[in-house]
């Protein structure tokens, strides 16, 4: 499979630095999935939504790290200091801490002596953060195996086998005493002596929620002082169908203390828990901890750092049934044990929360100097006997001297000159509203007024997509969905377009290796042919590779053969060609490929050049919106309609893609009458006025090194989640 053309798309707008850090494996792809799937949480009145896929398999292909979750205030008077983290915390002590002491081939010694099949197996660095090393232990090319380790100390945190075990069977796996004398025979020889201080206490069968890991026979250890079990030092040997150990984990320190202060204010969690799954994440460690005897719920729980603030956690059900049976509070029984709760977590700081919505418990917001803060969220659920079910919030927090004062802000008179200065027009062809017509409800063109061409608009906004900077009066944008980036380049320009009566047409293999030689002069190696086609999607493909495996191919509607896209690899690594000969050149070759009828686009993103990499081609790319009189024209979701790639080293055409679902033209509203923009922000402010807010996270999700005063829409609570368009030609908002 070529990585650029499969997985470029997903992770497009992620952050540079994530983008760095992916890796491409089944395991990531099932966790993708489980992720996405177990994501039942009642749905609420929320401030903030979720992004797209596309930034959901960034995130979670870099450690799953983004989930929204909490850093942990336990209960008592000097509990909130002590777990609590800061952006200023962070910075003081993370390059302390990665400051490596034991290297990786030195704390990986006694594992690779301890399992065999480890001995021959590289390793390489994935990423280090407070203290911990998340490393992959390769064969080959190929990765076998997960681990993390303290590079101060060397101390193993976990060990995973790497890879798909979906041939592991339950019914196949050992026996507990198989299990346990194999699971012995390594701690001896893995901690020696130290292996001594742990007593078993439990072997039960173990696989994750996502069926990704196990299953295996969980070995349960606890360290015992004076024949009394020591709070949270525990460890865990998994040992899979062969017999092999398949995971090793344990608590350390600084987890074991952060469990134990958490015991008070979440009675779920106690001294007898066992260690049934450690893995390190993007910026911490994620655990499921159960009970004896398989008694209770298990529980999942994500630490940031290194036993520093708790992100999440949830109970976890061991089936539908007993999912029923943790009925969910509502209404005042909820409210009044979500602040009893939230009373003893966080002590004092509890009452500058607010609940988001005043009639809907579970979703709380900072304020700070009467202001909200926006992504400084509480989301927290209860059962009906009382238990906690799920806690989230955001893992860093800011300090009181950090807030700028708000006499530094412009005034609202500034930052409404500015909004109207930005407002500008867009058509939607399948807008997300369902108006009544003459023909009944159906989807209706629109042209609409925003101020982000980029986003749909939602009533109120958390300020990553876009937000006026309080501080100089100008508008921030960030970029959409696959890294779109209209107003971020802020041009209006039509490019005119003449295209083709009819779509290029390829029925068969032979005339998509035709089309490739006419267009790229390519000679295919026909050893490396394949076919694929999309049944959701209607497309098809005549794919084949050349000698590095880097794509060829042609995709075509399958009903029709209506040629979508094209691609060949570029044929160097320099970097020659400048954006205006580029630029050029894709404009030359994208009237042969557009949909027949499109007259004018307009750019909408401009990749630059640069090493290829999985995410990236590493050339330049522009993609374009339809057009028409000037304003541009989205389908139903905010995306590009074409792409061309351009080889930054020949400047000639390498790919286009052809990004639109439907391929129809339809009748848009005339532009002539419309209302004016003066009217159009009158309308706009009335429903969604402005709103001075700190911000934690700048435009694109960036942490700040500190609060920043922005000003954002902000509509009703009603009104808070849903899409409203703006219609140009009435004047007045649909809400969806």
């Amino acid at each position: 499979m070529d990585v650029d053309k499969q997985m470029r798309e997903a992770v497009r707008n992620g952050s540079q630095k994530s983008i760095e850090e992916v890796r491409f494996t089944k395991e990531m792809e099932l966790r993708i999935r489980g992720a996405i799937a177990q994501n039942k949480h009642k749905s609420r009145n929320r401030l903030f939504m979720a992004g797209s896929l596309a930034a959901c398999l960034a995130v979670t292909a870099v450690g799953m790290h983004q989930q929204g979750w909490f850093p942990q205030m336990p209960s008592g008077k000097n509990l909130a200091s002590a777990v609590a983290t800061t952006a200023t915390d962070k910075k003081n002590t993370e390059a302390k801490q990665n400051n490596v002491k034991v290297s990786a081939e030195e704390a990986i010694l006694p594992l690779k002596k301890s399992i065999s099949a480890l001995s021959k197996m590289t390793i390489r660095v994935d990423r280090t953060s407070h203290g911990i090393s998340d490393l992959t232990l390769l064969e080959g090319d190929n990765a076998r195996a997960k681990v993390a380790y303290d590079i101060q100390t060397g101390q193993i945190e976990s060990f995973t086998i790497d890879g798909d075990r979906g041939e592991q069977k339950e019914e196949k796996l050992p026996s507990a005493k198989t299990a346990e004398n194999v699971a012995n025979a390594f701690l001896q020889a893995f901690l020696g002596e130290g292996s001594k201080i742990y007593e078993l206490v439990e072997t039960q069968r173990y696989t994750d929620e996502y069926m990704v890991k196990g299953p295996w026979m969980s070995v349960n250890y606890q360290r015992m002082e004076n024949g009394q079990p020591v709070p949270f030092d525990v460890l865990s040997v998994g040992i899979d169908q062969q017999e092999q150990v398949a995971f090793f984990g344990r608590l350390n320190k600084h987890e074991q203390a952060f469990f134990t202060k958490l015991t008070d204010a979440m009675p779920d969690l106690n001294p007898s828990l066992l260690l049934l799954d450690k893995e390190k994440n993007h910026d911490g460690m994620s655990f499921i901890l159960g009970k004896t005897n398989n008694e209770g719920h298990k529980v999942s729980l994500v630490i940031y750092g290194n036993g520093q603030a708790l992100e999440s956690y949830r109970l976890l059900y061991r089936d539908e049934k007993e999912a029923a049976s943790g009925k969910e509070a509502e209404g005042a029984k909820a409210l009044q044990q979500e602040r009893q709760f939230l009373n003893k977590l966080l002590g004092a700081d509890s009452e500058n929360y607010r609940l988001v919505d005043a009639n809907d418990p579970g979703v709380y917001l900072r304020y700070y100097n009467g202001l909200p803060v926006l992504s400084d969220e509480i989301s927290i659920t209860t059962t009906d006997s009382g238990h906690v079910r799920y806690l989230s919030k955001e893992p860093e927090t800011f300090e009181p001297s950090q807030y700028p004062d708000v006499s530094s802000a412009v005034s609202e008179e500034v930052a409404i000159k500015e909004l109207s200065e930005h407002m500008k027009l867009r058509y939607v062809q399948n807008p997300r509203i369902w108006p009544e017509s003459k023909q009944g409800k159906r989807w209706q063109p629109i042209l609409e007024y925003t101020p982000a061409v980029s986003f749909m608009q939602r009533g109120r906004e958390d300020g990553t997509e876009w937000h006026i900077d309080a501080t100089s009066g100008k508008i921030m944008y960030g970029t959409g969905d696959n890294g779109l980036a209209y107003d971020q380049l802020n041009t209006t320009e039509a490019h005119p377009i003449e295209s083709l009566k009819e779509y290029v047409k390829v029925r068969s293999k032979d005339e998509a290796k035709a089309l490739l030689q006419a267009e790229f002069g390519i000679q295919v190696d026909e050893s490396t042919y394949r076919e694929s086609e999309s049944i959701r999607e209607g497309r098809k493909e005549y794919v084949w590779n050349d000698k590095n495996d880097k794509y060829i191919g042609v995709e075509v509607i399958a009903e029709t053969g209506s040629v979508v896209g094209l691609g060949s690899p570029r044929s160097d690594t320099a970097v020659t060609v400048k954006r205006e000969q580029a630029e050029e050149a894709a404009l030359a070759f994208l009237h042969k490929y557009v949909d027949p009828g499109v007259k004018e686009v307009q750019l909408a993103q401009v990749i630059q050049p640069a090493e290829a990499n999985p995410v990236s081609s590493g050339e330049w790319e522009f993609r374009y919106f339809m057009s028409k009189d000037g304003i541009p024209v989205q389908d139903r979701e905010q995306k590009a309609a074409y792409s061309v790639t351009v080889d930054p080293s020949s400047g000639k055409v390498t790919k286009f893609h052809n990004f639109r679902m439907t391929h129809e033209l339809v009748e848009l509203p005339a532009s002539d009458r419309i209302v004016s923009k003066d009217k159009a922000v009158e309308e706009y402010l009335r429903v969604m006025p402005l709103k001075l807010v700190y911000l934690m996270k700048d435009v694109d999700g960036q942490k700040l090194a500190q609060p920043k005063l922005a000003y954002v829409p902000w509509s009703d609570e009603e009104r808070a989640i849903k899409f409203m368009t703006l219609d140009a030609v009435t004047g007045k908002f649909i809400a969806d």
